[in-house]
């Protein structure tokens, strides 16, 4: 444990730099410091801070302000009320910031126009062991589990990407987010890389494709992307207008090298792949249209056991155990196999659900899907695809040539869309809901047909 005492500066960048694009124009890294001073001096007086702020440079603002304050941001997996409601209880003494909706919730409302600060400002220094923020995972595999981020934690954390995902990057990028910045990816690259690289965000999260487009032709050159495949793959789908992006950086599920490589031609620039969790945050990258192998970054080290994976780094006050199955390719490398969650074995086959899933999401006509063990006593695989117009037996027959028939999913449902979340995953809770839901329906329609 260090010495809690020992204190880091809030951003090591040059006060005149510009650290965001918000709302009336770019803004100074002296700007920015001073207004998150003057915020600092506004929080009311709680430990905790859910912070559901929809415009990025508030979220930065407001997360650098309450760091500043020495509270602690909380950052749900999702911003669904029950979801918020749940992370209140369990950490009294919490507040809302930037939703005043909620009922039940001590909501602190602040018009972030009225900050005008303007005075130059010495970074603060935190302390390194500070609690900066509390993370909890996705769900995408069950309950939601909180990580906690010290400020050395973060700040370590920051800088290692910024050598890992900036390389031979001298200009200023601009840039874009489609995940929301609560989640850890959305979190480690839109919101701590501005604080330590030469990054300026802008406070837009676009969602829809053209809008995507609008916003990155509103910043200068070069930029940046970051978003994750489920957006990346609407993009590539949609009628939009030709627009240079420098970098692309996705994470949060599998890309595959022919998505990469559309990407790349489609937008002119080279698309970087993320691989990390909510505990460790990124740990490594590849060039998605060129490498299968994972890059380990610096700092970090991955052990592989019989029974585990191991991820060891200086930053990290504990080792982490990987979800994922995976194969070392040298000291520095490795390939990943899938999720210890992804690995069925039905009538003795042993098979992976993420090659399952790229298997079905590449058939023609299918726009979004995903197999899935419907639970946990299930002998037989489901499946809930998107792809308007299309039966079930057209999708199975299209399956049946590349897997093995105990892998084909029985039942396979259409539906109008998957639940998936700002960042694109599915939370399983919703995936098994909307399954069930969807059973009910189709055994009824049997029924009444039947009847008739």
């Amino acid at each position: 444990m260090q010495n809690l005492h020992n204190s880091q500066a809030l951003t090591n960048r040059d006060p005149d730099d510009i650290i965001a694009h918000g709302p009336d124009g770019e803004v100074s890294v002296s700007q920015f410091v001073a207004r998150a001073a003057e915020l600092a001096a506004k929080l009311p007086n709680h430990p905790y801070v859910i912070n559901l702020t929809a415009d990025r440079y508030e979220f930065l603002l407001s997360f650098c302000a309450a760091v500043i304050a020495g509270q602690c941001t909380l950052m749900p997996s999702n911003r669904q009320a029950q979801t918020v409601q749940q992370v209140a209880d369990d950490y009294p003494g919490s507040y809302v910031l930037g939703d005043s909706t909620l009922e039940g919730i001590e909501n602190f409302d602040i018009a972030f126009e009225d900050l005008q600060a303007t005075a130059q400002a010495t970074a603060p220094g935190i302390p390194e062991q500070q609690l900066c923020a509390i993370v909890f995972t996705s769900g995408s595999t069950g309950a939601a589990t909180p990580n906690r981020k010290y400020w050395n934690t973060l700040r370590s954390g920051a800088l290692n990407n910024a050598d890992s995902l900036l390389k031979g990057q001298n200009a200023r990028l601009n840039m874009i987010a489609t995940v929301p910045p609560q989640h850890m990816w959305g979190f480690e690259t839109s919101i701590l890389l501005p604080l330590f690289s030469k990054i300026a965000v802008s406070c837009i999260t676009p969602f829809f494709p053209q809008d995507i487009v609008n916003a990155i032709r509103s910043l200068p050159e070069p930029r940046a992307l970051v978003s994750s495949p489920a957006h990346l793959d609407a993009l590539l789908n949609a009628n939009v207008d030709h627009v240079h992006i420098h970098r692309i950086f996705s994470a949060t599920a599998p890309m595959s090298r022919q998505t990469a490589r559309r990407l790349e031609r489609r937008f002119a620039g080279r698309v970087v792949e993320i691989f990390g969790c909510s505990e460790a945050g990124t740990f490594a990258t590849r060039k998605t249209s060129s490498e299968d192998l994972w890059h380990i970054s610096p700092d970090f080290d991955l052990d592989i056991t019989p029974d585990n994976v191991v991820i060891r780094a200086p930053h990290l006050p504990d080792d982490v155990v990987l979800n994922d199955v995976v194969e070392l390719a040298g000291k520095r490398q490795f390939r990943w196999m899938g999720r210890d969650q992804d690995m069925v074995n039905i009538s003795g086959k042993r098979g992976s659900l993420a090659d399952l899933n790229h298997r079905l999401t590449t058939i023609p006509g299918v726009v979004d899907g995903v197999i899935f063990m419907p639970g946990e006593n299930s002998k037989r695989l489901a499946a809930l695809v998107v792809a308007p117009g299309m039966e079930p037996s057209d999708i199975l027959g299209q399956l049946k040539p590349s897997i093995e028939p105990a892998f084909l999913p029985r039942p396979l449902y259409i539906v109008p869309m998957l639940p998936r979340q700002e960042t694109g995953k599915l939370a399983r809770k919703m995936l098994v809901e909307l399954f069930e839901q969807t059973r009910r329906i189709k055994a009824q329609q049997h029924e009444g047909s039947t009847n008739s």
